[in-house]
């Protein structure tokens, strides 16, 4: 898939982004029967902040709701080569949610009764028995404990590249290194997409830039309500006792995760000096990458995870990761068709879950593109919001808040 790929002239549809949910919507659509479709990355496929994720999976929701999307995400991962013909890196160690006060004990009753609402193996766990699954974890005095037994985590860029390699073999053409410059609609319809290398007649379009999608929109007048949030995390150097088969853990309270990477831990958490930004305020040729780290919320994290794995309070870090993941005012997913623009389709929002929620927004474009709904979409259209949050100032505000909770079952 290399950058010099000639761009073709027409397509049917192109998607806007190469990562995770871009490439998901590719192969979704590919793998439905649509044909003559074009994929478009200013970069290599998997960058942006998808390569900086945990890629933790978290299928049981407290709002039952959300069980056909979240079983959709969960099997797409068990039987990832046999859908894509391309394996991934799945370590499927199972999840500890974690309730140190009563106050959180109603997520967990939610999400062991939606366990049991499709037969699944979820339990309660003592503190004892989580700490013999995750050696350092000590949390004697917790309310709560669920073990998920299906959850686990992924390396991201094989998700991305599987996707990638399972849309390329369907006929998707891949232009890595190809900026888009415009999209151009006329009466109300897409047109065409404009890239540096030309332009591409299409009929659809799918957007799935991440951070960048909602400055794409507003080329297009529209106000999309996602706006990126720093997102951050730092593994440790190796520790004794760490396994590469303990499972993820969550501490709600504190909203802290840890899960096993390279022999050491991956530690990251929500609600610390929670800041969205405006990709416009970035230079052109901005990358993740070029981030720069807050070390007041590093600092802030370190502490809150200590209260549950001391053996941090030694450990080397040998790698700090950030990324900008895109939250809505409601903290659920945008994927749908735009109102004001026949042919434009949305996929944003991923609440720092892009890696695991990937198979089901992808397959739901697909749907909306095939005309078919085999996955319940209403709770994530675009146009949701009407007027509520149409000023960026309270946008910002409101996607902080929303992220700064995110494991408070708030929204």
């Amino acid at each position: 898939m290399p950058g010099d790929v000639d761009i073709p002239r027409e397509a049917q549809i192109v998607v806007i982004g190469g990562g995770v949910l871009g490439t998901s919507a590719a192969f979704h659509l590919a793998a439905a029967g649509q044909q003559n479709i074009v994929l478009l990355d200013r970069g290599p496929i998997a960058g942006g902040t998808t390569p900086f994720a945990a890629g933790q999976t978290a299928y049981l929701p407290a709002n039952q709701a959300l069980l056909p999307f979240t079983t959709y995400c969960i099997d797409f991962f068990e039987r990832f080569a046999e859908h894509t013909g391309y394996a991934i890196d799945f370590h499927q160690n199972g999840s500890l949610r974690i309730a140190l006060t009563e106050q959180h004990l109603s997520g967990i009753d939610a999400r062991l009764e939606a366990a049991h609402s499709i037969g699944d193996a979820a339990e309660r766990l003592t503190p004892q028995q989580a700490r013999e699954l995750a050696p350092h974890l000590d949390v004697p005095d917790a309310k709560g404990i669920l073990f998920a037994p299906r959850d686990g985590y992924v390396e991201p860029r094989s998700v991305a590249a599987g996707y990638a390699a399972g849309a390329r073999d369907r006929g998707v053409t891949i232009c890595t290194r190809t900026p888009v410059t415009g999209v151009e609609v006329v009466d109300g319809a897409v047109q065409a997409v404009q890239t540096a290398a030309g332009t591409i007649r299409t009929q659809w379009v799918v957007l799935a830039a991440g951070a960048w999608t909602r400055q794409f929109s507003q080329q297009l007048g529209l106000n999309i309500r996602a706006v990126p949030v720093r997102h951050q995390a730092f593994v440790t150097a190796p520790l004794s006792g760490v396994t590469a088969s303990q499972p993820v853990v969550r501490i709600v309270d504190t909203q802290v995760y840890a899960r096993p990477e390279a022999g050491g831990l991956l530690v990251g958490g929500y609600g610390y000096r929670p800041l969205s930004f405006d990709m416009d305020a970035f230079p052109n040729r901005f990358e993740i990458p070029d981030l720069e780290a807050d070390q007041i919320y590093f600092q802030q994290l370190t502490d809150a995870a200590i209260e549950a794995f001391p053996v941090l309070r030694d450990a080397g870090v040998i790698q700090e990761r950030r990324g900008l993941p895109t939250i809505t005012p409601d903290g659920q997913y945008l994927v749908s068709e735009v109102d004001q623009v026949q042919g434009l389709v949305v996929a944003s929002g991923c609440q720092v879950g892009g890696i695991w929620s990937s198979p089901g927004l992808g397959r739901i474009v697909a749907d909306i593109v095939s005309g078919q709904d085999s996955l319940p979409a209403e709770a994530f259209k675009v146009d949701r919001f009407a007027d509520a949050y149409a000023h960026d100032t309270a946008l910002r505000s409101q996607c902080e808040r929303v992220y700064a909770g995110h494991y408070w079952d708030l929204y």
